[in-house]
């Protein structure tokens, strides 16, 4: 039965959200928190976090997408990289992109090279994503230690996946 409420609860956290966009952050948090509780709750967990990223205020879909891309406790991936993948599946807001590419880099994904990628290709569909991706790129290469030597990485080996992402200049 809980995860028949799902839906509702979901409406009702994205209204509040929407009327309180500080609050973002508490129910990432929380999402975060239940993450790492395991298999027990993921139908539940699993519908109302859908339900947040198909419909949740952009404030939301952002905090969401920080949690989703950062990878939690190592037997915890899967659940969270299941979630991103629905938020990547439709998602077309530039900041929550942008949040979710800024959480990733912080990670030492052995894959992170591909959800960079596959982030920017997302980004690059308009002016406004295209030029997110591109400040984005520049501000973590000098924040981040080593993810500038890993662009360059994955340039070097593989030009023609990110010719799509990244100018000639990079």
């Amino acid at each position: 039965a809980p995860a028949a409420l799902a839906p509702r609860v979901a409406a009702l956290i994205g209204a509040a959200v929407a009327r309180r966009p500080e609050t973002a952050g508490q129910v990432a948090a929380y999402v975060d928190r239940r993450l790492q509780s395991g298999p027990a709750v993921r139908p539940t967990l699993f519908t109302l976090v859908t339900g947040l990223l198909e419909a949740g205020p952009t404030p939301l879909r952002a905090a969401l997408g920080g949690v989703l891309a950062t990878p939690g406790a190592p037997d915890r991936q899967a659940p969270r990289r299941e979630l991103l993948d629905a938020l990547l599946a439709h998602e077309t807001e530039p900041a929550v992109l942008d949040a979710v590419l800024h959480a990733a880099a912080r990670s030492a994904e052995e894959d992170l090279g591909d959800l960079v990628r596959r982030i920017g290709l997302l980004l690059v569909r308009t002016p406004e994503g295209a030029a997110a991706f591109d400040r984005g790129l520049a501000e973590l290469g000098r924040h981040v230690p080593g993810f500038a030597a890993r662009v360059a990485a994955w340039l070097a080996d593989a030009p023609q996946d990110w010719a799509a992402v990244v100018g000639p200049s990079a």
